[in-house]
């Protein structure tokens, strides 16, 4: 008899262990087939917006509750002249607070960022910005990301200060 119950506790654990591994294996699937579905959605989102209207790049601009919004806009890159853009772009203050950045800028909006959403660059051409005025450019495929451009290096250190 004891024989016999082994046996059968034998084969309903293997039983329990198939059935295990094909929940996990369906699982597996259908978590890659929705990554699959939304990678692909996202993708077609992406070229959507890369080519709206005139074939300009969509970027994102800070709305009044500091976060960011979709809108037309040139693209962030070397060719544009950062010494032409508004007070909306010319950031005042960088305030790091444990894994987040509150950037503010100097018509007086505030956006947050966690740390790896903003960026910071040093464009020291003639098209970077004015020595002491840095700059935040919208980043991204989704608009939640930043840059924060600055003339020289020297002005990174100066400008964000730390929060307790």
């Amino acid at each position: 008899m004891m024989n016999t119950s082994i046996a059968t506790t034998d084969s309903l654990r293997t039983h329990r262990r198939k059935f295990a591994m094909n929940r996990r294996a369906t699982f597996l699937l259908a978590a890659g087939g929705v990554v699959s579905v939304a990678t692909q959605s996202s993708r077609a989102r992406a070229e959507s917006r890369t080519t709206e209207g005139d074939g300009s790049m969509s970027a994102a601009t800070m709305d009044e509750s500091g976060g960011l919004r979709s809108a037309k806009a040139k693209a962030a890159s070397q060719s544009q002249n950062l010494k032409t853009l508004g007070s909306d772009r010319q950031v005042v203050t960088i305030h790091h607070h444990r894994n987040t950045f509150e950037v503010m800028t100097a018509d007086g909006r505030n956006a947050v960022f966690p740390d790896a959403d903003l960026r910071f660059k040093i464009d020291s051409s003639d098209n970077g910005p004015p020595a002491g005025r840095p700059v935040i450019l919208p980043g991204g495929m989704m608009g939640d990301r930043a840059t924060v451009f600055f003339a020289s290096p020297a002005e990174i250190s100066d400008l964000i200060s730390y929060r307790g």
